[in-house]
């Protein structure tokens, strides 16, 4: 691990520790639920599971399974560690059935004991943490909210996402 991903890590382990847990819903271990969109909070208060992460517990609807296919079709890559609750956050965004499609054509696994490493290619993209997209040339670092990842894409459908982002840390 190089000096630049050993900070990372280290910098988000601290930032998690102290982070703290917010309030969540019964009805679902990391959302809240608001009028319009359910807002996904990832506590990562279990290990994940080696080289994979954690499981995708949330669903798509039409318009995060069009955004994934419009992101693919459009050559976006999104560069993650499966370690990474940040990621995670990013999945659970997306759903199961549309993180599925970013999964077999534009992630970018960035930690070597992953499935499917590119170390080679996050090092060469000089990704500075995780996740980050690259749309059009240019870096999006950090979880992304859906509408975010649609208008640096040029997406023009449907944008009645499920879920929204809550940060922790601003």
């Amino acid at each position: 691990m190089n000096l630049k991903l050993a900070w990372t890590v280290g910098l988000l382990t601290v930032a998690i520790a102290m982070g703290g847990l917010a309030s969540v819903s019964a009805q679902h271990p990391y959302t809240t639920q608001s009028k319009e969109q359910e807002k996904i909070f990832f506590p990562a208060s279990e290990r994940p599971k080696t080289g994979v992460g954690w499981e995708i517990t949330t669903t798509s609807g039409e318009a995060e399974i069009a955004l994934a296919r419009h992101l693919a079709n459009t050559g976006a890559k999104e560069y993650v560690a499966w370690w990474c609750p940040h990621c995670h956050e990013q999945k659970l965004l997306f759903g199961k059935e549309a993180y599925q499609i970013i999964s077999d054509s534009i992630k970018v696994e960035c930690d070597s004991k992953g499935i499917n490493p590119h170390p080679d290619w996050c090092e060469a993209a000089k990704i500075p943490g995780f996740p980050t997209w690259v749309i059009n040339g240019r870096q999006y670092i950090g979880v992304q909210n859906l509408k975010e990842l649609a208008k640096a894409s040029g997406y023009k459908g449907n944008t009645n996402f499920k879920y929204v982002h809550i940060s922790r840390f601003f």
